[in-house]
């Protein structure tokens, strides 16, 4: 029986070789797979047998194939992948940016606002020249152009970034429906098997799965240890528990300061908002909500700190020529209101301007002026748009009248008369939009009067009269330097060098987590590489002694079998 039973043992360590082999097999066959995860055969001990007063063994046995893997280094290298897809996405948006703005060309906005006043400057030495007023007009296009088209690639960025947020949600469906039917299969073969063995095939999967989950957004898992089955959160969201999986869909939201409905992914179910901190989701929508959308909030407040203070200069001053008829750009909500209640974008106060009244075949000037009464309290009177048309009814030379659409129309009662305005003190020209340069509310509207461009002699250059002095378009050239004290007491040059300088340092610190994130990842990496990853020559040793064990199990059978030749033959 001893030596039948020494047959078995060796057999059975035949077997045990041949899965061995079979592993590393497996291990070199994928040494370039991308995922996965080094195979190892668990060896053991079989029972022993007594014979008398000795026990024997009976020889080796196989207990299963197991990964060779850290899941703690596992949950960090996800945790760092979520990290780097995050900030890499924030560091491209910034790259976007930068090169959409083109500061550092020579067709940049500061150039063109730097173009555009010096402009001003040539009105100055020239100011009958008809050229150098219109070029003032086109340089003024041209900047306010610049700013639109800035502001609508902003927000074409931001469309394209929701709409990968929305690719995002069937993403994050697909790879936990994938994990969850994963999850199915490994608990099948793994149950109550305590870890002898493991779904090698489909745990590489699920393994990889996870993985491109966490480039999406940050998760945590837990492993249930008997039946192999992981859960999968969001932050404080679950979106796997137990076998049951959480689809998620794209809601929008319009109850934002953007002009954009920003797609928000949630959970179906419940319709609450994924806990998301990290990955690509993360990344978009910080790229969209702060990065872009905040960028593209400074640019609304340096175009609106433009045009109010440009125009309450210009609004003021006198072109060559006065007006025979002229209409306000701006409508209001109801012209009996006071115009500080009516719905206009910028708010006038209580002040005053002038009507300057031109005869053009005696050369005299009457200066005429319209009281601008508004009570700051929220039940006080003031003056209406019926109001303020009733008032310049009463100059001599002019009629006003209110609109279908609620403007105001301002004509001379004779063709030799000729009006223009001065002295504003209440903003209410700027507001409604009459005697103005620029058009618009921000960046996304701004624009210029036309009849800059139709008639540049009413390029308001003059403070003292018609076509008199060039005193107002000294203010407009110092205007970019004048100190607003709405804006912190910056001038529209300083607002927009300080976005653009916010911006640039904001680049430079997400670009440079970016780089420290992407460097932390990588190491993790190689962590995981040297635990988990296929080494040839490590692989090449084991099936080489492997393969000598197998020679000497083989050798001893050859013995055994020798040996029971012989004693069949005595």
């Amino acid at each position: 029986m001893g030596l039948f039973n020494s047959l078995q043992v060796a057999s059975g360590a035949l077997n045990a070789n041949s899965y061995g082999i079979q592993v590393v097999g497996q291990n070199l066959a994928n040494v370039d797979t991308p995922g996965y995860v080094r195979e190892q055969v668990l060896y053991s001990a079989s029972g022993t047998l007594n014979k008398g007063n000795a026990a024997v063994g009976t020889g080796v046995q196989v207990n299963g194939v197991i990964q060779m893997i850290d899941q703690y280094l596992e949950e960090r290298l996800r945790s760092s992948m979520s990290d780097t897809m995050n900030s890499s996405t924030q560091s491209k948006a910034y790259s976007d940016l930068e090169a959409l703005i083109g500061e550092f060309e020579s067709n940049g906005i500061t150039t063109s606002m730097a173009e555009f006043f010096n402009l001003i400057g040539n009105v100055l030495n020239q100011p009958e020249n008809l050229s150098y007023r219109q070029q003032v007009a086109g340089a003024g296009e041209s900047l306010a152009y610049q700013i639109s088209t800035l502001s609508q690639q902003l927000l074409k960025i931001q469309v394209d970034l929701n709409r990968q947020v929305e690719d995002t949600a069937k993403t994050i469906n697909r790879l936990t429906e994938t994990i969850q039917s994963l999850n199915v299969e490994i608990a099948r073969i793994e149950a109550g098997k305590n870890g002898s063995t493991e779904a090698v095939g489909l745990r590489d999967q699920r393994i990889a799965a996870l993985a491109e989950l966490s480039k999406i957004v940050n998760i945590r898992t837990h492993e249930d240890a008997g039946t192999g089955i992981v859960s999968v959160f969001c932050g404080s969201t679950p979106l796997i528990v137990e076998g049951t999986r959480r689809e998620v869909c794209v809601t929008y939201n319009n109850e934002t300061d953007s002009d954009l409905s920003v797609a928000e992914i949630r959970i179906t179910e419940t319709k609450s908002k994924l806990d998301v901190t990290g990955g690509t989701l993360s990344g978009l929508y910080k790229s969209r909500d702060e990065i872009l959308g905040g960028f593209s909030r400074q640019l609304d407040e340096y175009a609106n700190a433009l045009i109010n203070e440009f125009n309450k200069i210009f609004c003021s001053g006198q072109g060559l020529t006065g007006y025979d008829t002229l209409t306000s750009l701006e409508t209001v909500s109801d012209p009996n209101l006071p115009l500080n209640k009516s719905g206009l974008t910028y708010s006038p106060v209580n002040g005053a301007f002038n009507i300057l009244v031109h005869n053009k075949i005696s050369d005299t000037t009457t200066t005429n002026r319209i009281d601008v009464p508004l009570d700051t309290t929220i039940s006080g009177d003031g003056l209406t748009l019926q109001g303020l048309a009733d008032a310049i009814n009463s100059v001599d030379g002019v009629t006003a009248r209110i609109t279908t659409d609620n403007r105001l129309e301002i004509q001379v009662e004779s063709e030799d008369v000729e009006f223009a305005f001065s002295d504003d003190t209440s903003g209410v020209l700027a507001a409604l939009g009459i005697n103005v340069f620029f058009t618009g509310a921000d960046a996304k509207t701004i624009g210029i009067n036309s009849l800059m461009l139709q008639d540049p002699g009413k390029f308001a250059a003059s403070s003292g009269g018609i076509g008199h002095d060039t005193g107002n378009a000294e203010f407009l050239a110092s205007m970019p330097e004048t100190a607003v004290s709405k804006h912190n007491n910056l001038s529209v040059t300083q607002l927009y060098q300080n976005l653009v300088n916010g911006m640039t340092q904001k680049a430079g610190t997400v670009k440079s987590l970016a780089a420290a994130d992407f460097s932390y990842y990588t190491t993790l990496e190689m962590q995981k590489q040297s635990i988990s990853g296929v080494d040839i020559d490590e692989e090449t040793i084991n099936l080489l002694s492997i393969q000598r064990t197998y020679q000497a199990n083989a050798r001893l059978v050859t013995v055994i079998n020798e040996m029971l030749e012989s004693l069949l033959n005595m």
